[in-house]
């Protein structure tokens, strides 16, 4: 069959989103900060959009003074707000007390010094300055720094000692030479591929006469990570006490000995909504004061109103216009969406608001939607990057989500399933802890329908050990105890 070329009509139906449609379904996930970089942002690319003054709701009345203190008061001309009077202005410096004057000063040094950031040494920094004072000439100095910006920030090696050396062009004895000074450099015990290589060479460093450590960490590292004493003793012939008195000089080595010089910022949560429980109502609110209000500037808007403005110059300050009535429309919109999920939310956990964790109902994304008109996917925009503020601390919106579990009573929530196994856990005799059988059989006599597997899954999120290693962790505090 040959190629050709066909004329021809074709009825299409398509759905496209506009460019104001886009910037709302973008603003939705959105958080308060990402919101306020958003809008500096527009507020530079659109000079028709200015920041409007913050409005209080509620403002706080200030207490009145005697008479001559509300005469040196500014006085706010309020035909023309925003202004003062000229006059209250002339206040010289000299005029003014010398505390006064002194605690400006302060105030200004303190702030000074208090967005003053420290420069805090690195690993590789730290590592490269004693290479400097160890290498014996330039070439050395080169493979040092080759391995030392190589290395994670546990001060691990990210490569082989053939692939240094491949790179570098020298011998693999020379790499294994430098990796073994650097491994005794502080902080001792980096340049390893592993945590056991690393508590290997600090057990070296620092015990360089206790043989029966060092062949306890070579060959039952796996057996000291599982508190597993009596087959260490059994191995090595030695009685369980002092395998237990070994353990503990292991215990206060670093396993990630570069960790400590780690720069990680330390990231600060603003909670985006604020939840109380008042009288038995449930009070939410957004945490927005800080966001300035946006509006049009009228200047521009006057310039439409003319009749001999350019046509492109009106076209722009038209499209600019346009663009920032859609933000301001997106803005309040992504307000109004918030305000309504999150009171469905809210309203279905109730009892967590009332009893605090352990006490979350079964919740989806399809229920809030169902009930709030709104479709899944609006839903799950809403509750990205969102943090809510409530008596029993800050959480993820998405932390009020919870699958359901099967039970007599018709269903359970997995917050109030792991709450049990805390509990059962707690309760347990120390000696006999229970199995994970055993939790699930507890549980099943509750009413609460569970796999093992789910049991596992739910106390490893709770941080709770196996029912062996609970039971050497408990025989190990009974025999110290004694």
């Amino acid at each position: 069959m040959t190629p050709s070329l066909r004329y021809g009509l074709q009825h299409t139906q398509k759905l496209t989103l506009s460019q104001s449609q886009i910037q709302g379904i973008e603003l939705l996930q959105l958080s308060n900060i990402e919101l306020y970089e958003r809008m500096s942002q527009e507020m530079l690319d659109n000079p028709v959009i200015e920041e409007g003054l913050q409005v209080k709701d509620d403002p706080v009345p200030v207490p009145e003074s005697d008479d001559s203190a509300r005469e040196d008061r500014a006085v706010v001309n309020l035909e023309e707000p925003g202004q003062v009077r000229e006059e209250e202005y002339n206040t010289r410096e000299d005029e003014l007390p010398s505390d006064a004057v002194r605690g400006h000063g302060d105030l200004q040094r303190r702030n000074y010094l208090e967005s003053a950031v420290a420069d805090r040494e690195t690993l590789k920094e730290h590592l490269l300055w004693q290479a400097r004072m160890s290498a014996e000439c330039g070439g050395d100095l080169s493979v040092y720094e080759a391995i030392i910006t190589s290395l994670d920030e546990r001060g691990f090696l990210s490569r082989d000692v053939p692939q240094y050396a491949e790179e570098q062009g020298i011998s693999e004895e020379k790499v294994a030479e430098v990796v073994t000074a650097l491994r005794h450099f502080d902080p001792v015990g980096c340049a390893v591929s592993d945590v056991q290589e690393s508590i290997e060479v600090q057990v070296a460093h620092f015990f360089p006469d206790d043989l029966v450590l060092a062949r306890m960490v070579r060959e039952h590292f796996r057996d000291m990570e599982q508190l597993d004493y009596d087959r260490i003793a059994k191995s090595l012939h030695i009685p369980v006490q002092k395998v237990m008195e070994k353990s503990h000089c292991v215990q206060g080595l670093d396993p990630y000995p570069g960790s400590r010089f780690a720069t990680g910022s330390i990231i600060y949560v603003i909670p985006d909504i604020d939840v109380k429980l008042m009288g038995g109502e449930i009070i939410i609110s957004m945490n927005d004061d800080w966001i300035p209000r946006i509006s049009i500037n009228p200047y521009y808007l006057s310039f439409l109103n003319k009749k001999n403005i350019e046509k492109n110059l009106k076209e722009y300050i038209q499209g600019k216009v346009q663009s920032a009535k859609n933000l301001v429309r997106n803005i309040s919109s992504r307000r109004e969406t918030i305000l309504k999920v999150v009171a469905v939310i809210m309203a279905h956990q109730r009892d967590f608001l009332e009893k605090g964790p352990g006490h979350l109902r079964p919740l989806t994304h399809i229920d809030v939607a169902r009930e709030t008109g709104l479709h899944e996917s609006t839903v799950s925009r809403v509750t990205s990057n969102k943090y809510v503020q409530t008596s029993w601390g800050i959480h993820d919106l998405k932390y009020f989500f919870v699958s359901k579990i099967r039970s007599a009573e018709g269903e359970a929530s997995a917050d109030y399933v792991m709450k049990r196994i805390t509990e059962i856990v707690r309760e347990e005799d120390h000696g006999n802890p229970h199995s994970d059988e055993a939790i699930v059989s507890i549980l099943s006599s509750e009413g609460i329908q569970i796999a093992r597997r789910t049991v596992a899954k739910y106390r490893d999120l709770c941080n709770i050990p196996s029912s062996s290693r609970r039971k050497r962790i408990n025989r190990l505090k009974t025999e110290e105890n004694l």
